[in-house]
């Protein structure tokens, strides 16, 4: 195996395939990047015939991201930002509280309960969303942030990955700290949590990422204008009778944009929380 990757040859044809990979993956985002630096009737004139113009525009304009701005596309950013960074941080104490009480106590009915748990990430959440909504109407929060961030604030997934990193702990840490007097929550905050800042930031991008991504349940849970997130004001730019494709292309690469900067903030815990969750 080690003779494989030291033979030059094996290197040249693999290198050469995640080039190709690589610009597959590549082309299409940056197509859309620069489609939104064209004029509204030359974004698809070039597309036709496949070469260097269909890629770079003949002139650059940002008139496409002028009028996102002047639309109602940065409430869109702040609404997005203010659910996603307030599931976060409710997400984050809530689904740890939970993977605690999993790993450090025993109790009747743990299993059946933490394989409930798991079984609820693999749920569609298109199988939940009329009992979801029915409820959020019965206590009065439609159209409102309440309905946007509390039914995610609670996920499967950030679950098990606390569960399973406060379970790789010695027990010896806590029983240590019970016969010095110190609480539950004691132990939970100054010595589990400490310890667990892969798990947070990893756990904090996931929860930021599937609000940032949401567009299902804020479309059937606040329809009003005044909470529409980025993935709604983005698929405001298509409709069946006018399409405004430089606005949609420019607010897509906002979108991405901004959902990329915390990824790169944390990618570096992101791997490796999920290989080590999955492992022990």
């Amino acid at each position: 195996m080690e003779a494989q990757f030291k033979n030059p040859h094996a290197l040249m044809l693999r290198y050469g395939l995640l080039s190709i990979l690589a610009f597959i993956v590549v082309c299409p985002l940056a197509w859309l990047a620069l489609a939104s630096l064209r004029p509204q009737s030359e974004i698809f004139q070039p597309v036709s015939e496949f070469g260097w113009s269909t890629f770079f525009p003949s002139r650059l304009t940002f008139d496409n991201y002028r009028a996102l701005w002047a639309s109602d596309f940065p409430l869109a950013v702040k609404n997005s930002t203010f659910v996603a960074v307030t599931t976060v941080i409710f997400g984050i104490v809530v689904n740890a509280l939970a993977g605690f009480a999993f790993a450090a106590f025993d109790f009747r009915g743990k299993n059946l309960l933490f394989l409930l748990v798991i079984a609820s990430f693999m749920m569609p959440f298109e199988a939940i969303v009329l009992p979801l909504y029915v409820m959020i109407r019965a206590f009065g929060w439609a159209n409102s942030y309440q309905a946007l961030i509390v039914p995610e604030i609670a996920n499967g997934m950030v679950i098990f990955l606390f569960r399973q990193f406060f379970a790789s702990i010695p027990r010896d840490f806590y029983e240590a700290a019970r016969v010095d007097g110190a609480s539950w929550l004691y132990i939970f905050t100054r010595i589990a949590m400490p310890l667990s800042w892969p798990t947070i930031a990893t756990s904090g991008l996931m929860l930021f990422l599937s609000q940032w991504d949401s567009f299902f349940w804020p479309v059937v849970a606040a329809s009003n204008p005044d909470y529409a997130v980025v993935q709604v004001a983005i698929a405001r730019n298509i409709n069946f009778e006018q399409s405004d494709w430089g606005g949609l292309f420019a607010s897509t690469n906002l979108a991405i944009l901004l959902g990329t900067i915390p990824f790169l903030l944390v990618q570096r815990f992101y791997v490796r929380t999920l290989i080590s969750g999955g492992i022990k």
